[in-house]
C-alpha cells in the first residue's frame, strides 16, 4: 500500500483555489463528483496510466482532505508546505509498505511543529525533527508510526469526493 493525503483546516473551496494557485499546474478538466471505488479507474487513461497528478477531494470534520491518488505530493519539504498552509492547520502524512517509506509533516497556526521522512531506500534524506510540546504528535523512530498515523486518522475517508486532475497540456505531470 501507498496511500497519502494533506489536508488543511479550511472550506473546500478556499483550500481548492489556495492549492490551485499553490500548485502552478493547470487543471486538465474541471473537478468531477466520484466515489471512493471509481477514483482511480477514472484518473487513469485506457491503458492504466495516471492521466496527470490526481487528487481525491472532500470536506470532513472542518477539514478539506486531499487523497494523493497518483503519488505527485510525496516528499514536498516542509517549507513548501508552509507557504500553501500560511496560518491554517496543516497535516501531510503517507507511507509506502513495499518499499519502507513514511513521512507525516505538520503546521500549526503558521508553523512547522513537525516534519519526519523515513525512507530505507535513501537514509541520507531522513528527517525528524519538530517541536512537539503542546503537540497531540507524537515523536516517529521509523515509517510504520507514519503508516500507523495514516491508518488510524478518522478524517480521511469519504464515499464520494471530486476528483480533480492537474498537469500540462499533454495530461503528463512534469516533475515538480
Amino acid at each position: 500500500m501507498n496511500p497519502s493525503y494533506f489536508r488543511i483546516r479550511l472550506p473546500k473551496s478556499d483550500a481548492m483555489d489556495r492549492f490551485a494557485s499553490w500548485f502552478g499546474l493547470p487543471e486538465l478538466e474541471p473537478p468531477k463528483l466520484v466515489s471512493l471505488l471509481k477514483s482511480v479507474d477514472e484518473a487513469c487513461d485506457e491503458n492504466g496510466h495516471w492521466r496527470g497528478s490526481a487528487l481525491y477531494v472532500y470536506e470532513k470534520g472542518g477539514w478539506t482532505i486531499f487523497e494523493d491518488l497518483s503519488g505527485h505530493c510525496g516528499s514536498i519539504p516542509a517549507g513548501s508546505w508552509l507557504s500553501f498552509a500560511g496560518s491554517d492547520d496543516f497535516v501531510f502524512a503517507g507511507y509506502n509498505d513495499a518499499i519502507a517509506y513514511g513521512e507525516l509533516i505538520v503546521i500549526e497556526n503558521g508553523t512547522v511543529v513537525r516534519e519526519f521522512l523515513c525512507d530505507a531506500d535513501n537514509p541520507e534524506e531522513n528527517i525528524n525533527r519538530g517541536e512537539l510540546t503542546g503537540s497531540s504528535f507524537e515523536p516517529m523512530e521509523s515509517w510504520i508510526e507514519a503508516a500507523r498515523y495514516v491508518d488510524d486518522d478518522d478524517l480521511t475517508f469519504s464515499e464520494n469526493g471530486l476528483l480533480w486532475l492537474h498537469g500540462n497540456t499533454a495530461g503528463q505531470v512534469d516533475a515538480l
